[in-house]
């Protein structure tokens, strides 16, 4: 793959694969896109494509951190440090990502593992703005189970609950906080 061009044509060339792509999720499963359809739709020849991404699946990759990053970034705004609340904010652009059609459409181990991942970074930067003299292990060792509990829980919120979001993650940290505290 070629590196990232910030041309202007390069961009809108992204960007139609990028719509192609996404149209593409609203309609079948992933597994079953094939270069060719993206192409068609965003009509560009193969190799255009290959010039932006390696192949599907990095395609997949870099639209899920890109959207994913945007709307953490936006619930996060308000929060410079680690707390519940940022938390909480955390949980709720994952369930909000998990309500778009692009992630209802490719649920995958792929897709779980990268917002798995991203969300353990989002929280290990955190964590280290908050505790600068704490061991980067120890840190990301926090972080990656924070990141699976919330993507668990966004899991079961989408899979199990009428709740909305707010209702259900209030419900479920003061049933953490009374096991915490039984003797």
């Amino acid at each position: 793959m070629a590196e990232e061009n910030t041309d202007i044509r390069s961009l809108r060339t992204r960007q139609f694969i990028i719509n192609s792509f996404t149209e593409l999720l609203e309609k079948k499963d992933f597994n079953k896109i094939k270069i060719s359809d993206i192409t068609s739709g965003a009509m560009i020849n193969r190799s255009t494509f290959y010039r932006h991404f390696l192949d599907k699946y990095d395609l997949l990759q870099k639209l899920t951190k890109e959207d994913l990053m945007k709307n953490v970034i936006k619930e996060l705004s308000h929060h410079k440090d680690f707390n519940e609340e940022m938390l909480k904010n955390v949980f709720l652009s994952i369930t909000n990502y998990h309500m778009s059609h692009r992630c209802q459409r490719s649920q995958d181990m792929e897709l779980e593992a990268i917002l798995k991942k991203e969300l353990e970074q989002i929280i290990l930067q955190a964590l280290l703005k908050k505790y600068p003299n704490e061991e980067h292990k120890r840190l990301r060792i926090i972080a990656t189970m924070l990141s699976w509990m919330i993507y668990g829980a966004s899991m079961d919120w989408k899979q199990n609950s009428s709740k909305s979001p707010e209702d259900y993650y209030e419900y479920a940290n003061s049933s953490i906080r009374q096991l915490i505290n039984i003797e």
